[in-house]
Parts: structure tokens; sequence; C-alpha cells
């Protein structure tokens, strides 16, 4: 058959650092070898990568980083039989439904499906909402390719584990949900050579600091804890499967053949959850004299870093990671299901730091659970931060994920009623430092919720340059290099190099 990918173009917002990221989409790049190992035609339409130096404004309010509506409409083959979206974040759905019906009309005979988190947390208000015949429930690989078979040979999709669709009647139906695939090393390796791969480095924006020309990278699938504000349990269930360290690394080298890549951004949910597969992986990497950096940008564990590990992961290339408490008041751990030991974790990352990795922190204010003496704890575990000598704490509001405990117990009570815009943007704005937040905490309104957020982060770094004043150095002489010492001055280069690109094009518009 012959398939269309398509990743929608990101919003933008110069104060919200994850938005400011432009990294290769990993998820639909192993969608499209899945595919293609089957003996499928695709051709994929990379939104954001085809044009990640285009803003527009959505509705005239929001901006977006890609090609247009109409651009990517262009680029869709005109024979396509399938076309399928990915959709990760749930803010970005006010776009994406939008997107869905314009296709819709110029291919109204092609099969239109999605995968990603959203539509796994909210498959019938998807389907409702879009003119979808499918969506793809959690991990994908499998899923597409008997999906495919099926819509082929028009077998009833009924039998497909792991999706929803409409029925001959336009009735929303949600099959049982398809069990992890447990021999991950037998999958197809990202189809990297569908994507401009140059473009996204000449960008420079990945989501760790960049080291050096990157790639994305996957270790693991999948995480074993069942934090309760988390998509995780949903999207992957609690299983945590890593891959074999040796094929990591022999992909590793693949990459700095292909690609020249000298930086690894180890996208993983939980990388290291087990000491003798990062001592392992850490070894292998060392054994074969590979010159290389790595991150770990999206947190991971600190149960399995002590002092041997850390300096394995140091002298293996490992340049800097994030742990993940969420909140310094053990009560707030307890309510939310975040099993982390505070004092044990401040202890990895004084090994870390000695080693010579540079460490950051995840921290969220405004759990529904969340009162002044939990966010003054946590306040006290920033400023441990900041003083033990961290290099970034990412602060965010609380915001209910589809189809978390935490967003189902706000169902429950009569917080959330109803899935508006409002609600779907909150979802974005949660991370905006320039925006206010919307706080689903009945003891804080929304500008309280927001200046607690903001002061938070200004605490962390009030420490963190009177500490080490030569840091002030460090940033202005990150700005005129290609990498970045640290996620923080990544940050910084980040937002400067999207604002100077937005006036550019102002000027030449005008």
């Amino acid at each position: 058959m012959k398939v269309c990918l398509i990743e929608p173009p990101k919003f933008v917002s110069l104060t919200n650092f994850v938005s400011t990221i432009s990294m290769p989409p990993i998820g639909l790049a192993y969608i499209a070898a899945a595919i293609r190992e089957e003996g499928h035609d695709v051709t994929v339409v990379d939104g954001p990568g085809s044009a990640p130096r285009n803003y527009h404004l959505f509705k005239d309010e929001i901006r977006v980083r890609g090609l247009t509506r109409e651009q990517i409409i262009e680029r869709i083959p005109y024979d396509s039989q399938v076309i399928g979206l990915g959709c990760m974040f749930t803010s970005h759905w006010v776009y994406v439904r939008e997107l869905v019906s314009e296709i819709r009309k110029l291919f109204p005979t092609a099969f239109l499906l999605m995968g990603g988190e959203h539509v796994t947390g909210f498959p019938e208000f998807s389907l409702e909402q879009a003119p979808l015949d499918s969506v793809v429930l959690g991990e994908g690989e499998e899923t597409i390719v008997q999906l495919l078979e099926h819509v082929e040979k028009g077998l009833p999709l009924e039998d497909v584990l792991g999706i929803a669709y409409k029925d001959a009647e336009g009735v929303v139906r949600v099959n049982s949900r398809r069990n992890r695939m447990k021999g991950i090393d037998s999958i197809a390796q990202p189809a990297w050579d569908l994507f401009d791969i140059q473009k996204y480095n000449e960008v420079n924006q990945p989501h760790g600091s960049s080291q050096g020309k990157f790639m994305p990278m996957l270790a693991t699938r999948g995480c074993p804890f069942s934090c309760t504000f988390c998509t995780s349990p949903n999207m992957w269930t609690t299983e945590w499967i890593p891959r074999d360290y040796k094929r990591v690394v022999d992909e590793m080298q693949e990459y700095q053949n292909s690609y020249g890549a000298t930086d690894f951004q180890f996208e993983d949910l939980t990388a290291i959850v087990r000491k003798d597969w990062i001592g392992s992986f850490c070894d292998e990497i060392i054994s074969r004299g590979m010159k290389i950096t790595f991150q770990l940008p999206s947190g991971t564990r600190s149960e399995g870093i002590d002092f041997e590990i850390a300096t394995k992961l140091k002298a293996a290339g490992c340049h800097e990671f994030s742990f993940a408490p969420e909140s310094g008041d053990p009560r707030i751990l307890k309510a939310i299901k975040k099993k982390v030991d505070l004092p044990k974790m401040f202890d990895s990352a004084r090994s870390a730091l000695k080693a010579g990795i540079n460490v950051g922190c995840f921290f969220i204010i405004g759990f529904p659970e969340d009162d002044y003496r939990s966010v003054l704890k946590t306040y006290g575990a920033i400023i441990q931060c900041a003083v033990i000598g961290f290099t970034n704490v990412n602060l965010n509001a609380y915001s209910p994920q589809p189809n978390t405990e935490s967003f189902r117990e706000l169902q429950r009570v009569g917080v959330i009623t109803e899935f508006d815009d409002k609600y779907l943007m909150s979802l974005f704005t949660f991370q905006d430092f320039g925006a206010k937040k919307t706080s689903y905490n009945s003891r804080f309104g929304d500008l309280e919720l927001s200046l607690m957020v903001n002061f938070g982060v200004f605490l962390f770094y009030v420490i963190y340059f009177l500490r080490k004043p030569n840091r002030i150095v460090q940033l202005f002489l990150d700005m005129g290099s290609e990498s970045a010492s640290n996620k923080s001055t990544k940050m910084a280069k980040s937002f400067f190099k999207d604002a100077f690109t937005i006036m550019k094009n102002k000027l030449i518009k005008n």
C-alpha cells in the first residue's frame, strides 16, 4: 500500500523551553521503518523538520514551527491510500484536528489514522472530533502492521488489538490493548533516511545540551513506575524493557558513520533502572574506544547511580542527565506515587557531579494535593539543588494529562468536566513562564500558581549564579559557540535563536 506519514508542525513559545526543542521525531521514524519492512511504499512529510525556521500564527494567537497546512497537504502524494499522523502532546490537538479535516477534504477515500500519547489517552474524543478512521493505542510497530493488513484486505478491524476505530455506522469502538513487545531488539531501526537529519543539526536545538552533531536514540522502552500524573502507565504500561546494550552501541556507531554523529540524545522515559545494564553499556562504549558524548535529558532514576557508575558514565561520554523527584515534600511524593528517596537522590547527584557530569532536576508545583507547606519544601529542595551544584532546574505547573490517575480523580470530583480548548491549551501553557498557568489546585489561583512557579525558577538561578559567578561568563561564551556547556545555557541559546529568527522573518515580510 502507499502510505504517507505526517509529523505535524509544533507550537512554539519563546518562554516555553520544551517547545523550542527541535528534534527528529523518533516515534514516527520507528513506525515508518516497521511499515516499510512489510513491503509498503512509505513517504514522510516532516512538518517541523522540513521548515524549522519558518514560523506562522495559528488563529492569530499561537506561533507554529514548520510547514503550513497548505504546504503539508501539497507534499502528500496524490495516490496515498493510507495517511497517518502523530500527535504526542494533547495541547497540539487544537491544531492537528484542523489539519486532519483539511486532509480529509482532499483525500476523501484515504484511510486516515493517528498514533501517539494524545490519542492513546483520548481515543473516543479524538475519533469524535476529527474525521479519522482509526487511532493506534500505545506501542505502535506491531499494531500498525496488522492494521494495514486488515485495511488492505478488507478484514474487520474488530480483530486488531491496540486500536480504536469508527465502524460502518460511525460508532466509535475501542479494542482491547495489545501486550507490550518483548523482543524489542528485533524492531527495525528508525528510518532516518526519510528525514532531513542535517537540517535538524543546522538548527542545533536538541533536547539536552548540544555537544556536536546529534541523533536521538532509545536504549530502553517504558518505565516500571506508576506516578499518578504521568501518561506512561497508560501509553507503555509499567513494564521497563532494555535493549541489548551491544546493539545500542552498534546503532550509535552506525550513526557515527552515516551522519557524522558525535552526540546522542537518549529520549528514554527511564534509561537507568539496572546498574548492571548501564555499567555494561558504558564498558562497551569504552572498550570500542568511541569518542562520543551522550545525554539523558528526559530524566532518569537515581537508585542505579553511585560514584562507581557515575565514573563509568563520564568515561563513556555521558555529559548530562536529569533526575525527576517532582516535589520536595515526602507527603506529596507518596500521594503522587513517586517512589524516590530525596536524601539518596542528592547523594547520587553529588556522585555524578564529582565524576564531572552535569545534573539537572525536574519539579512540579500545583499538584491537587499541594499546599503552601509542600510548596515551601519544594523550594527548599530547589535551593539544595543549587547549593549542591545542579546545572539546571526545570520547574513546571501541574497539568492533568489525559487519562492519568490524577486526571481521572479530577474528573471524579468535578474539577474537570469537559475537554474544551481552554483545557487543551492549559497543557501547553503549564510549561510557559511567560503565560498565566491554569491551576487545578483549590488552594491556588491561576495567577498565584504562575508567580510561585516563576519564583522557584528565579530562586534557583540566583543561587546558581551567585555560587559560581563565572557561569555568567560561560553563558556569554556559549552564545558564540556551537556547543552548550549545560542545559541552562542551551535553553538561553534556544530562546535567542528563535527570537532572532522570528524578528528576521518579520523584517523580511515587511
